[in-house]
C-alpha cells in the first residue's frame, strides 16, 4: 500500500489538543496542499482564514456555543451544555475555507481543498477535525454580523463553507469506526 492511501486510512477526527502552536513551515505545506485541490473550471474560488489568536478563537467559539445552546436541535443543545464542551476542543488553530458565491461550485471546492489540508495535516503528524460550527454560525443572522465584526479578513462576497480545527493531539489515534459494508456497487 502507498504512502497516500496509509494517510488516508490513518486519518482520525482528533477532539483533545496539546497547547503548542503549528510550525509555520508545516502550516504553509498545509495551505499549499489545499490549493491544489480540484476546482470546476480551474476557478480556485477560495480564500483561506488561518485563525491562531488565543483571544479570537475563544471568542468565536463562545459564539458558536451559544448558537447551538439556541438552537432547536436537541443534540446541539446538549453538546453545548456539557460540561468542559469546547466547540474547536482547545486545537491551536483554526482554518476557515470560504469560497466566491460567484464561483460554478464553492462549496464543492472548499471542501475538496479542506480535505487536502486535512490530509496533509496527518501525513505531517498534525490532528485535525472538521468543525461545522463556523458554516452555521455564518448562515445565522445574528451570527453573521457577530462574525463578521471580529474583522477576520474574508473578503466581500465571500462566504465560509468549511471549517477544521488543527494542532498535536494530546490523545493517542482513535481506532477507526467499522467501516459499513455494501456501500460499493461496480457496473462494467
Amino acid at each position: 500500500m502507498n504512502e497516500t492511501i496509509k494517510t488516508i486510512l490513518l486519518r482520525r477526527s482528533i477532539r483533545a489538543y496539546q497547547p503548542r502552536q503549528i510550525e509555520d513551515e508545516k502550516l504553509q505545506e498545509i495551505t499549499l496542499a489545499g490549493q491544489y485541490a480540484p476546482t470546476a473550471m480551474g476557478q480556485q474560488p477560495w480564500h483561506f482564514t488561518v485563525l491562531q489568536n488565543p483571544d479570537l478563537l475563544e471568542n468565536l467559539q463562545l459564539q458558536c456555543k451559544s448558537l447551538f445552546l439556541h438552537s432547536d436541535n436537541a443534540d446541539l443543545r446538549a453538546l453545548a451544555l456539557r460540561e468542559g464542551y469546547h466547540v474547536f476542543y482547545h486545537a491551536p488553530t483554526l482554518l476557515i475555507v470560504s469560497g466566491d458565491c460567484k464561483a460554478i461550485t464553492p462549496l464543492q471546492d472548499c471542501v475538496l481543498a479542506m480535505e487536502n489540508m486535512l490530509l496533509a495535516a496527518a501525513s505531517l503528524g498534525i490532528g485535525s477535525c472538521w468543525v461545522h460550527s463556523v458554516v452555521m454560525l455564518c448562515g445565522s443572522d445574528e451570527g453573521a454580523a457577530a462574525f463578521k465584526s471580529l474583522g477576520l479578513g474574508i473578503p466581500e462576497g465571500y462566504v465560509p463553507h468549511a471549517a477544521a480545527v488543527f494542532g498535536y493531539s494530546a490523545i493517542p489515534l482513535p481506532e477507526a469506526e467499522p467501516r459499513k459494508t455494501q456501500r460499493v456497487n461496480v457496473v462494467r
